[in-house]
């Protein structure tokens, strides 16, 4: 029987290690990028334009321009702070829960700690929480995503797929997606690819100012 080599034998652990990220990045558990702008400049990216887009520690975030990027790369620390501050305005409204996702206690009036993972804002009754959260993200996640669909499938304002314009039912039931806190009920499976690309555009659709009936597409 021939012996493997040492280097054969290196070089297949680096494959399964490289095949174990790939599929971490595949089941990361969070949202896409969710706000309409650039938070260094300002700058709201245009519909159609192809935003920088990094990826730290599994977390998407989106520049308007390099020089932006490069910025996040001096202090990602200083970067995600704002990140994390406009996200919890932004998804604080439709936040579905009073009590901690983790302990399930009453959530106090100013003392409740609005943590957010991978994009996704959740609220906790303590700095404890956020350790649990980390270390099972899928499950409590999960919990919230199903919290979000309860509250706001009976008030959803759309009848039409905001992506294909098609009416809601008329392929199946609706495929039920939460991006932001915010339920986003589509036509099909296929539409959720596109709500993930630009999830802002989608949004801006579903609350009050953009909920008009979408055009179907041809």
């Amino acid at each position: 029987m021939k012996k493997v080599g040492s280097g054969v034998m290196v070089a297949v652990a680096a494959l399964f290690a490289l095949s174990g990220l790939a599929m971490a990045a595949d089941t990361a558990v969070g949202d896409p990028y969710s706000l309409d702008h650039c938070v260094m400049s300002g700058k709201k990216f245009a519909e159609g334009s192809t935003p920088v887009v990094v990826s730290h520690s599994g977390r998407e975030i989106k520049f308007c321009c390099d020089g932006c990027k490069g910025k996040f790369e001096a202090d990602p620390a200083a970067v995600l702070s704002k990140v994390d501050k406009e996200m919890i305005e932004q998804q604080k409204k439709s936040y579905p829960l009073d009590t901690c996702l983790v302990e399930g206690g009453k959530l106090e009036a100013g003392k409740a700690v609005d943590y957010v993972y991978n994009n996704r804002l959740v609220r906790l009754c303590c700095d404890g929480c956020k350790e649990k959260i980390a270390a099972d993200p899928a499950k409590y996640i999960g919990e919230l995503d199903k919290a979000v669909i309860k509250a706001q499938e009976a008030t959803y304002a759309l009848k039409t797929c905001p992506v294909s314009g098609e009416e809601l039912g008329s392929m199946g039931d609706p495929v039920k997606m939460v991006v932001a806190n915010q339920l986003v009920e589509l036509c099909c499976k296929g539409c959720t690819k596109k709500v993930t690309a630009d999830p802002a555009k989608y949004l801006s659709m579903i609350h009050p100012a953009g909920a008009a009936t979408v055009e179907k597409k041809n």
